[in-house]
Formats: C-alpha cells, sequence, structure tokens
C-alpha cells in the first residue's frame, strides 16, 4: 500500500491495514523485489497479475 500525500488521516490508514494480511503498508522495496524476481527469468510464468499487496487481495 502507498499512501498518497493527501487526503487519509491515520484513523483511515489505520482501518485499511486492519484488512491488510501483514498489517504493514507496502513499500518501494516491495515493488522493487517482485520486478527482480520477475526479471530473473521465471520462463514458466504467463499472463499473472502478481499482486504486491501485503495480502489485501485476499480479504476481498
Amino acid at each position: 500500500i502507498l499512501w498518497p500525500e493527501q487526503g487519509l488521516d491515520a484513523e483511515q490508514k489505520a482501518s485499511i491495514l486492519e484488512r491488510t494480511a501483514l498489517k504493514r503498508p507496502g513499500s518501494p522495496e516491495d515493488i522493487a523485489r517482485t520486478v527482480l524476481f520477475l526479471a530473473a527469468g521465471p520462463d514458466y510464468i504467463t499472463g499473472q497479475i502478481i499482486a504486491v499487496d501485503g495480502g489485501r487481495s485476499v480479504q476481498h
């Protein structure tokens, strides 16, 4: 989860994190590690959406 610069107060952020499996916001490093994994050549992965969302999409 990358927060917008404006628009969410601390209570709203806490509510979102409560519904996220890892209970923490994401970081640019989380995205970078996924990009590095994909760039390393997992040749048998095709047509997938890889959600880097701390498990939030599992909640829906």
